[in-house]
């Protein structure tokens, strides 16, 4: 968000012939934004970005987000989208290449908005996996076996989540 004037407007004018190729193409469109690689971040910084994208005409189908700190980060975020585009399709939680610890605790916050669907947390799925693998000191299936055990877990911390946010249930408490 607090990118020269330069850059803003060419990755603006890039995002938008993007958007308006997928409009034209009848593709879904998903928009990431990572804006703590570029800066600090608090509860509105994610959101604003958002905005600025609805204000220069960009609609995703699809938000890719990185994991927000806070239920306020969420909530403000959630809303700012709403409130610009009821039709959206929701959004998906990055990864980042975070720690299983980690995305357990954004999973909690995050599961508890509607407009969140899921998550798309590759490297934490493979990352580890392909480095022992691209050193040799992992077998072919072994590397197979591992990723689907990864994701499976994940997709099981994310539903436990989900399922948690609708009964109040915090990270780490139980029923």
């Amino acid at each position: 968000p607090d990118d020269d004037a330069g850059m803003r407007a060419e990755q603006e004018q890039a995002v938008s012939a993007i958007a308006a190729a997928a409009r034209r193409n009848n593709l879904e469109f998903l928009l990431e934004i990572i804006p703590s690689k570029a800066g600090e971040v608090d509860d509105e910084t994610t959101a604003k970005v958002i905005q600025r994208f609805y204000d220069i005409g960009v609609y995703p189908d699809w938000w890719k987000l990185e994991p927000l700190r806070t239920e306020q980060a969420w909530e403000i975020t959630c809303s700012t989208i709403v409130r610009n585009d009821a039709h959206t399709r929701g959004i998906v939680v990055l990864g980042l290449d975070a720690p299983e610890a980690e995305l357990a605790e954004s999973f909690a916050i995050a599961a508890r908005q509607p407009l969140v669907k899921g998550f798309a947390v590759g490297r934490t799925i493979f990352g580890d996996v392909a480095r022992s693998w691209f050193a040799g000191s992992l077998e072919d299936s072994a590397a197979v076996a591992q990723m689907a055990s990864n994701y499976r877990r994940l997709c099981r911390i994310w539903d436990e989540a989900r399922a948690n946010a609708g009964k109040g249930i915090a990270q780490g408490e139980t029923a």
